[in-house]
């Protein structure tokens, strides 16, 4: 991928190169779309056991009003992993739309 970027950096204009590099585009959106789906039904699911959202069940316990329960720790990383997610699809959006 690096060789490829540098290529196209260096002006090298090739249809079968830009065609791979959309491609490989294309699947990293879809992969992390996917990723990002999966991640937010595991979380819902934590939602509707706990009775809060995510977001305010992280806000919560990065100020310590939840005890330290071992669902908790999954989840507090779940959320993280979903927030990482989402800013890697949204940068390969935005390189879509380039």
């Amino acid at each position: 991928m690096k060789t490829l970027e540098k290529s196209v950096e260096l002006g090298v204009e090739d249809r079968v190169m830009d065609q791979t590099l959309a491609k490989r585009l294309d699947y990293a959106i879809e992969t992390h779309r996917a990723a990002s789906d999966e991640t937010a039904a595991k979380l819902r699911s934590l939602e509707e056991q706990f009775g809060i959202t995510s977001d305010l069940f992280y806000d919560k316990l990065h100020q310590g009003k939840l005890g330290d329960e071992e669902p908790f720790f999954s989840w507090d990383a779940l959320v993280e992993i979903h927030r990482r997610i989402g800013q890697r699809l949204a940068v390969l959006l935005a390189e879509s739309s380039a």
